[in-house]
């Protein structure tokens, strides 16, 4: 039995975030083995990989950067495919496909059923080594935003989630906070007790955070060297200074002994935290930039304590 796809086009529209948004029967025998899953919302991988097709049959990761690629063919069920794209506007993604000739069976003396059980096999291992390898790229991905130290987000991670609430934020007109934290004296901590106590104090410092920051949307990220951030959405000024306070007491009451600090004999931090009420603008590092500057205050205060203010973006 010849199960060549009998379509002429096929035609599917994908938004920015590479999910099915509209289609046509074409594309549904273009994609047989994934007709069950089609619906919208759907995502392109999910399509692909149930589907024994060469990875670049559904590959829409050209649209990150807006440069459409050339037309290209590839085969699907002995039939050559042609395969444009487009992108539209709101970052949509067009594809479109035809069928342009048919191609030579496998073996001219190779059964039906038998065909069919081998395309069936060779799916069933496409499949488990897609599996495989998102699996790596999400250890991977994870590896790549998380301070191997201490095993809290990096900056990178931070930079990423803070652009990403900001304009959350924004669109729904909700207010964003963030505490920037510095461990006092932490240059003479290293010098006098050594660097594996320094770092022991760092991820001991870390757990506190994390452990006393409980809300999922919260996040505590290892800024760099001895500085935390950490992101509160949808937090006014005062729950996010009720949360700095909370966050310097946790450090006091670990009772870490710091001869060489001039704050306290134990180690403590220092917290700077701006609020912006009303997000606007797209500059999201004015945010920390504002909240670095109150943790300069702190520190001029005489370290070992929290100062907050409101942030006022110029739009």
């Amino acid at each position: 039995m010849d199960k060549a796809p009998t379509f002429s086009q096929s035609v599917a529209i994908f938004d920015a975030k590479e999910c099915l948004v509209d289609w046509n029967a074409g594309f549904v025998e273009e994609f047989i083995d994934a007709a069950s899953l089609l619906r919208k919302g759907v995502s392109a991988r999910d399509i692909y990989a149930a589907c024994l097709l060469p990875e670049r049959a559904l590959d829409l990761s050209w649209a990150l950067n807006g440069v459409i690629p050339y037309p290209f063919e590839y085969i699907n069920n002995r039939r050559s495919i042609s395969v444009a794209q487009e992108l539209g506007v709101n970052g949509n993604i067009f594809r479109f496909a035809r069928n342009t000739m048919a191609t030579p069976s496998l073996h001219p003396g190779m059964l039906d059923d038998s065909a069919e059980l081998l395309r069936s096999t060779a799916l069933k291992i496409s499949a488990s080594v897609l599996k495989r390898r998102d699996e790596e790229n999400l250890r991977l991905h994870k590896l790549a935003l998380t301070d191997s130290l201490t095993g809290v987000a990096n900056r990178r991670y931070f930079d990423q989630l803070l652009d990403i609430e900001w304009q959350r934020c924004k669109r729904s007109q909700l207010p964003l906070s963030m505490i920037f934290i510095d461990i006092d004296f932490f240059k003479r901590y290293n010098d006098f007790y050594g660097h594996l106590r320094g770092d022991e104090c760092i991820k001991t410092i870390a757990s506190t955070l994390v452990a006393n920051l409980n809300r999922p949307g919260d996040l505590v990220a290892r800024y760099g060297g001895e500085e935390f951030t950490c992101l509160l959405p949808e937090t006014d000024l005062s729950g996010a200074t009720r949360k700095a306070v909370e966050l310097e007491l946790a450090v006091r009451a670990l009772a870490m002994p710091h001869e060489k600090s001039e704050a306290a004999p134990i180690v403590t931090i220092s917290l700077g935290i701006a609020t912006a009420i009303k997000v606007v603008g797209d500059d999201a590092s004015e945010l920390v930039s504002a909240a670095d500057q109150l943790l300069y205050d702190a520190k001029a205060a005489g370290r070992g304590c929290v100062r907050s203010a409101i942030f006022n973006a110029v739009e």
